[in-house]
């Protein structure tokens, strides 16, 4: 049965990362020998699909691409496996890239709990990774993460990603451990962001990881957030920041640091982080725990995951509560 708060399905995300790869394994793919790749999917059944194509860079044998447009990119064709990727089975966008897949005589491969997404690759006779129902889909990132990662190494598009995600299990349970052990370091600055606008900044696989983290403020806090990539925000944003000192705008900067960063990489991001702190007062570096890069930017999601649900309870509001999305996604009345 899946935890009943947004923290527990947060905390949940080792396991989930086996269980996902379990999934995979179980699927039937096989190599059909693709030339492309497009991870399809919105909201919290995109994340996983984004962080791959980062977190796996370097495994990836053949492009691989998130879609998230109204309609298919014109490059897919026969030789281009098309995942499409919904955690309820029912996200219309999501049925209209699986029917347009079909149309252009893509490769399929579905990624869900159920549904009617599920329905369809049965029909189709495509591939299904079927993960655990029961969670909210942006709590479910350790099942879709290890699922796609599981269908990908399988499809011989990222070849050896399975291995490497499943030997850095064991890093993100000891960081999960250590949330549990030590609340009081996300809860303390979770109360510095509180009231504030969040804006999470990375480079490399922590552009990704920035992205995912500011779609967990504003599902979890029902707060204002954005995310930018070093070193583009070089050559433009940082430059907004003046205007967060000149009005006094409640901002604040997250910084997704990593120990491995380039040297000219990390002399930009101590740079950028001197300026934006003499713009706001609250700016943050954080450095994730592990042995390699993957590691560490695992332990960073999961410890910003953890902050987004502490600032739900900082912003006074239920971090479950997605009533207003739950109207846009619902048929138009007649």
């Amino acid at each position: 049965m899946a935890p009943e708060t947004m923290l527990e399905q947060a905390l949940d995300f080792p396991r989930q990362l086996g269980s996902g790869l379990a999934a995979a394994e179980t699927a039937g793919i096989a190599p059909t020998g693709p030339t492309s790749v497009a991870l399809c999917g919105l909201g919290g059944s995109a994340a996983g699909g984004r962080l791959l194509a980062a977190l796996f860079a370097d495994q990836l044998a053949i492009p691989v691409v998130p879609v998230d447009t109204t309609s298919l990119p014109g490059w897919i064709g026969a030789h281009t496996l098309v995942v499409c990727t919904s955690y309820s089975g029912a996200t219309a966008e999501t049925l209209g890239w699986w029917e347009q897949a079909g149309q252009c005589g893509a490769q399929r491969l579905a990624v869900t709990a159920g549904g009617a997404l599920a329905a369809r690759a049965a029909e189709a006779g495509a591939p299904c990774v079927v993960v655990e129902a029961g969670f909210q889909p942006r709590g479910a990132l350790g099942l879709l993460l290890g699922a796609l990662v599981g269908a990908l190494d399988a499809a011989g598009a990222a070849p050896g990603a399975a291995a490497l995600l499943a030997a850095a299990i064991p890093s993100t349970v000891r960081v999960v451990d250590a949330e549990r052990a030590n609340p009081a370091i996300a809860e303390a600055e979770a109360a510095q962001l509180a009231g504030q606008v969040v804006v999470f900044y990375g480079s490399a696989a922590r552009a990704a990881a920035a992205v995912r983290l500011k779609n967990q403020v504003n599902e979890n806090a029902k707060a204002t957030a954005f995310a930018g990539a070093l070193p583009e925000m070089a050559h433009n944003e940082v430059l907004g920041w003046l205007g967060s000192h000149r009005h006094d705008l409640p901002a604040a900067a997250v910084f997704l640091r990593d120990l491995a960063e380039p040297a000219a990489a990390a002399d930009l991001h101590d740079q950028i982080f001197a300026l934006v702190a003499g713009d706001r007062p609250t700016v943050f570096e954080w450095h994730g725990q592990g042995a390699s890069e993957l590691e560490r930017t695992l332990a960073l999601l999961i410890h910003g995951d953890v902050v987004s649900c502490y600032l739900a309870d900082c912003e006074g509001v239920e971090a479950l509560d997605i009533a207003r999305l739950t109207g846009l996604k619902a048929p138009p009345a007649e």
